[in-house]
Formats: structure tokens, sequence, C-alpha cells
């Protein structure tokens, strides 16, 4: 039998096809295998994937993504996940929700270790860079600094130097 070039591309995109479904299709037997089914009776947030997403892309060009992301609220409420290549993200928006950081447990909500990519950026001994107990100490200072009557000491100056370089360009 004689292929020519074109039905040699369809069959193998067809067999690509078949493979992809069949490689899901395991995919999701092993992942139900390991759910545990105490976790399956609850209820699951809805899951928003690529296509809805793309009938979103008009909104989020035109009106940001804020406004993109209120359209999914008032579609899918206060608790959803977006799935987009393989990634998925579960968002809690809206006050019913915030109950959940206040008394949600440590392991929940934490954030571990994602605050490290700042440590090429300001170094070693700055921060993420440091152990705990320095950089709450580094925290503690910068907190203290910015608090109002350490702010209002720091007013007079700028103020001096905003009205002299104001003068200064004024004569321009």
């Amino acid at each position: 039998m004689d292929l020519t070039s074109s039905t040699a591309v369809w069959w193998a995109i067809v067999v690509l096809f078949l493979t992809l479904l069949a490689t899901k299709k395991i995919s999701r037997a092993r992942r139900m295998s390991c759910i545990d089914p105490q976790r399956t009776s609850q209820q699951l947030p809805p899951v928003v994937n690529g296509v809805a997403l793309l009938r979103l892309l008009p909104t989020l060009l035109m009106e940001g993504l804020p406004s993109m992301v209120n359209d999914l609220y008032v579609k899918y409420g206060s608790v959803f996940t977006v799935s987009l290549f393989g990634l998925k993200v579960t968002l809690l928006i809206g006050p019913e929700v915030t109950v959940h950081f206040f008394q949600g447990l440590e392991s929940d909500i934490s954030h571990g270790n994602l605050l490290e990519f700042t440590v090429p950026m300001f170094g070693k001994a700055v921060g993420y860079g440091r152990d705990k107990a320095t950089r709450i100490e580094q925290m503690r200072f910068h907190t203290e600094a910015l608090k109002a009557s350490g702010l209002r000491s720091h007013v007079h100056p700028m103020l001096q130097e905003v009205e002299v370089y104001a003068f200064f360009t004024s004569l321009l």
C-alpha cells in the first residue's frame, strides 16, 4: 500500500491523538487510585479550564485581570480552581473565605520558602538569606522604622529638599 505524504501525516496525527488519550486515561486512573477516600467525601471546587479562560480573553485584554477574576467569582463562586497548561491554582475570593486564613492551620496557609527568590536580589546578608532569628530581628527593625512616629521625624527634611529642588528647577 502506497501512502502519500499527506495521508502519512494524518495517520501520524491520529496515532498521536490516540496515544495522548490513552496516557491521560492511565494518568487519571493512577491519580484516582491514590486519592484518600475520606478527602473525596468533601466537595471539590469547580475547575475553570483553558477553554473557559479563552472565552474571558477579551475581558482580560479590554478590562484587565481584576475584572476577569471578578467575572469568574460571579460565575463560579468564592472558591474555584484555574487549570492552565497542567498547573492548577485554587483561588479563594471574598469575605466568606477569609475565615480560613485567620483560623487555618499554619501548614495549610504557609508560603514555605516561597520568598527565597529574593536572596539573589538583596544578597545573603538581608532577609531570607539569613537564619530565622536574624530575619525576624531585621523585620522588627524595619517595622519600627516605618511607624508613624519614626516617619514624622523625616517629613521636615524631605519637605525642605523638595522645596529646594522646586526652587532650582524653576530657575532653569
